[in-house]
């Protein structure tokens, strides 16, 4: 990536706005959510933390300095070093997540939070609004910087394995809070970490899944139509043969969502009652009528 301006890389970052509008207002979002589950749920408890943002409370608890602060610097700091490997686009809207994470912390801590005196359900609520919030920013292919800065990079420069080098650069800083924070809050900080891994995960999933069906049926003609014509899909064709029967059938393999999943499996049993019907869960669909590889 070559060096830009400030005056160009603003350019660049409108026209990627124009182009990806979706990825803009859900980063918005997933970034709003996430600063509010740092300002409210996690700083007001004394709750360890990972990554960036966990070395940005720390400054908190140790010397009384906004998490503001230490992710802007922090963010720009690690761009700053990894940029040259890292492709225009992570870049921009990494830069974009990191500055709006920065302002929406700012504005958080205006306004004072009513305390929960179940530290455990807050910890529960840190997890559920930063596992959102983290999972939108995920679900539109940026990123909230910090250690994925690090891990992107090292990737690109020395080929290491992303999710396993995360994972400790994770877990020293979490246990680096020991020296700032009690047991206690180690293990809850820990607890709202493994929520928000669960609900991180769920957002992934749940804006992609859908149900793949495989139908091995006599009455193809019926099938096949009703795919077309009334579910507006299509289905790949196979011809199936019986191990033990040795009959020949058709099998349809067919990818819907859940209310169409329904429709299908009622008309299949409703024309042929023999049929073989067989659901599994599909968390993402790449392909022609579903997402597309360039939003992958």
């Amino acid at each position: 990536m070559e060096f830009m301006s400030p005056r160009r890389l603003v350019g660049r970052f409108a026209e990627l706005v124009r182009r990806e509008w979706n990825t803009f207002w859900l980063a918005t979002v997933g970034t709003v959510l996430m600063s509010f589950a740092i300002v409210a749920l996690t700083v007001p408890y004394r709750f360890a933390g990972a990554g960036l943002a966990g070395i940005a409370i720390l400054t908190k608890y140790v010397w009384n300095i906004s998490p503001a602060w230490a992710i802007a610097f922090g963010n720009v700091f690690l761009l700053g070093w990894g940029w040259r490997v890292l492709s225009p686009r992570f870049v921009l809207w990494t830069l974009y997540v990191s500055m709006l994470t920065s302002g929406a912390v700012a504005f958080f801590e205006l306004f004072s939070y009513p305390m929960l005196q179940d530290e455990f359900l807050a910890a529960i609520l840190a997890g559920v609004f930063g596992g959102v919030g983290i999972g939108l920013v995920f679900r539109v292919g940026a990123s909230t910087g910090g250690t994925d800065v690090i891990v992107m990079a090292a990737r690109k420069r020395w080929g290491v394995d992303v999710g396993m080098y995360s994972f400790y650069i994770n877990i020293a800083i979490l246990l680096g809070s020991w020296f700032v924070v009690d047991l206690e809050k180690l293990l809850l900080g820990g607890v709202a970490l493994y929520v928000e891994s669960l609900v991180i995960d769920s957002v992934l999933k749940s804006f992609d899944r859908r149900k793949q069906i495989t139908v091995i049926t006599s009455r193809d003609d019926e099938v096949r139509r009703f795919i077309l014509e009334i579910l507006g899909k299509s289905a790949t064709m196979v011809k199936a043969e019986g191990a033990y029967t040795g009959d020949e059938r058709m099998m349809f393999i067919v990818v819907v969502n859940r209310r169409q999943a329904m429709e299908l499996k009622r008309f299949v049993v409703s024309v042929d009652p023999r049929a073989f019907i067989v659901l599994s869960d599909v968390a993402e669909v790449v392909g022609e009528g579903f997402k597309h590889w360039k939003h992958i």
